[in-house]
């Protein structure tokens, strides 16, 4: 290992102000006697990026509502946030960042500069064109909301879960909108094709046209943007929501020496210490989406671009600055997101994923009710249950309540390598108010049971 010799001073540096840097500072802050300054190229800190596309909507009533902590709270705890502020280099031999001409020494460095969003080549050069948006930031929040005001033609690339989430919200406000995906289904990251259709018909009956294996090979206009062209159609346009994807911020890491995972992200130790040549750091971390990880089922270094990871992560960060050693395990990355009446959620393994790496799964499939058929406000619940070995390795769900709950309870039985035969043996609750006699989810694990051969068999 790579000691850095102690100083009294107990100086902690962190950069970025996203989830992991600002709980991090605040945690740090408050469990030991760190002087701690965050350095962002933000312009605003702590707040709730996932709430962005519901101010869009109108649920939340304005962005100020989706600020967390003000700046005036940092200084009263004695943590400097420096905000709009780039670092230009990491000197790990001397301890050193470097901000323009200004060096800032440090005892502890956290690395936490998140992930930028990904711009298709064939599209780079209309990605200037007024209108044409990201979102990634409260700033692009604010932009993108102004110029709704005056939209008719909304257009949104990529159908992951955020361009999912600010399609309905367009739909709602009664402009046209258009969410286009390159592959054959949508939100494909997270649910199989066979489930995510019940999305794609919600999404339409909204009045979202949602074309998949469209894709874009212009942005057209000569100021602000007036179309797009996609399977050499053109489609009125003007708003333009590039969301594709997103690309793990590591360039000042690679520079200053910091080992790069296959995934994409920085590599670091259970304790997330960074590496270099192999080598841990053990004065400099790293959380967050721009952190390589590993997936509990795969084995496989992965990204996570969960808001809840990255918590998860500060957490282990702090206690490790604090002298309290925590480890961070494999995640099954339990996944939620609200597309209008619809809680989508997933965790573990999709059947992509697992053929991708060459795991055998079987499936289950049920259709329910969330609560008794004739007890008003009765909806439909689709489940999805995915077994490897006899082992709960993936489920997806899509339905208008209780899906969150779900699916936190099968994150537990994913890590704890539950069979399929411990899930026929579940016990649930009922109440006609609130649930079935039997949970949808039983006739799911019976289905993949019924697939599989018997235990004993060779």
């Amino acid at each position: 290992m790579i000691k850095r010799e102690e100083t009294s001073d107990k100086k902690l540096l962190i950069i970025g102000g996203g989830a992991v840097g600002m709980a991090v500072s605040t945690g740090a802050t408050r469990r030991s006697n760190y002087d701690v300054t965050v350095i962002s190229s933000d312009k605003h800190a702590s707040y709730s990026q996932c709430g962005i596309p519901y101010v869009f909507s109108g649920e939340i009533q304005n962005f100020g509502k989706l600020i967390v902590r003000d700046l005036e709270f940092f200084r009263e705890m004695g943590i400097e946030v420096r905000l709009d502020s780039r670092v230009d280099s990491v000197d790990l031999e001397n301890n050193l960042i470097n901000i323009g001409k200004e060096k800032l020494a440090f005892d502890k460095l956290v690395i936490a500069t998140g992930s930028t969003p990904y711009i298709p080549k064939s599209i780079e050069s209309g990605i200037s064109l007024k209108n044409v948006f990201t979102l990634r930031t409260l700033s692009d929040g604010m932009h993108i909301s102004e110029a709704l005001n005056d939209a008719k033609d909304v257009v949104i690339i990529g159908a992951g879960s955020i361009g999912s989430e600010v399609a309905i919200a367009t739909a709602r406000r009664g402009i046209r909108t258009s969410l286009l995906n390159r592959s054959n289904t949508i939100l494909s990251s997270s649910l199989d094709p066979d489930m995510a259709e019940t999305v794609i018909s919600y999404l339409e009956k909204e009045g979202v046209q949602v074309l998949t294996e469209h894709i874009l090979t212009s942005l057209n206009g000569e100021d602000r943007v007036t179309s797009v062209t996609v399977n050499g159609r053109e489609i009125p346009a003007d708003v333009v929501l590039i969301s594709v994807g997103v690309t793990p911020d590591t360039s000042l890491a690679s520079e200053a020496g910091i080992d790069i995972g296959p995934a994409g992200g920085m590599v670091t130790n259970d304790r997330l210490q960074v590496m270099a040549s192999g080598k841990v750091i053990e004065d400099v971390f790293s959380g967050g989406e721009c952190t390589q990880i590993y997936n509990f089922v795969t084995g496989k270094p992965m990204l996570s671009h969960l808001a809840s990871t990255a918590r998860r992560m500060a957490g282990v960060i702090t206690d490790n600055l604090n002298g309290k050693e925590t480890r961070f395990g494999p995640v099954v990355n339990p996944w939620v997101a609200v597309v209008g009446d619809l809680h989508i959620g997933s965790v573990g393994i999709t059947t992509a994923e697992a053929e991708k790496h060459g795991i055998r799964v079987v499936s289950g499939i049920a259709t329910g009710s969330t609560r008794a058929e004739y007890f008003p406000g009765a909806g439909n619940i689709f489940i999805k249950v995915l077994f490897h070995d006899r082992c709960l390795v993936g489920a997806q769900i899509i339905s208008t309540t209780g899906t969150k709950e779900r699916i936190d309870g099968l994150s537990l039985a994913i890590k704890r390598k539950q069979t399929v035969d411990e899930l026929l043996e579940m016990e649930t609750c009922y109440s006609p108010a609130v649930s079935t006699l039997q949970d949808p989810l039983f006739f799911a694990v019976k289905g993949a049971h019924k697939k599989m051969p018997k235990k004993d068999a060779r």
